[in-house]
């Protein structure tokens, strides 16, 4: 017995909106994350070794180690202060990755899972099941994944459904994806 086209569609919905759902949490994630980092840059450090590089820089390398009075801190990975805050800032580099991967996997589940059983329902091969949006999601995966996110003009001129979502104006040369 095969499935019906609407159900399928149903199911990709829900789906969908699970994963909007996951990506509104990792966002609040993200700031939290921001607040609880700008509340503990001071947090117990100690520095262990200074040099000075070629260019007269000066590189400080720093240990910490867990502080008594806060065994609620783990130390999980290095990275400035003003490096963390900033990637995990409103339109930073996680938020920015985390919107790409949201774009890839939807794309993929909808290639390799809900098109072929979309296919089935209907009885066409899966060559026959087209949707412009998910032709532009495809666009933007490839832009994503070989382009390193950067969107030529050739490229945004295929869109057909979210060309000015993308970029508004249609003016633009180079847009950068989300």
């Amino acid at each position: 017995m095969t499935e019906a086209f609407d159900d399928v569609m149903r199911q990709y919905i829900d789906f969908v909106n699970q994963q909007v759902g996951a990506y509104m949490d990792a966002l609040a994630g993200f700031s939290g994350h921001c607040a609880r980092v700008e509340r503990q840059i001071h947090r117990v450090n100690r520095p262990v070794r200074s040099d000075v590089d070629a260019d007269g820089r000066q590189i400080v390398v720093w240990a910490s180690y867990e502080d008594p009075t806060r065994p609620d801190v783990i130390h999980n990975r290095i990275i400035r202060a003003e490096d963390y805050l900033a990637a995990n800032a409103s339109g930073g580099s996680n938020e920015q990755q985390h919107a790409r991967a949201i774009v890839v996997f939807l794309f993929t589940y909808w290639e390799d899972e809900i098109r072929p059983r979309l296919a089935i329902a209907k009885r066409v091969p899966v060559n026959e099941i087209h949707c412009d949006a998910m032709g532009d999601l495809r666009i933007l995966r490839n832009v994503i994944l070989h382009a390193k996110s950067i969107m030529r003009p050739d490229k945004h001129a295929e869109l057909k459904k979210l060309n000015h979502s993308i970029c508004p104006t249609r003016a633009c040369t180079r847009s950068s994806l989300p």
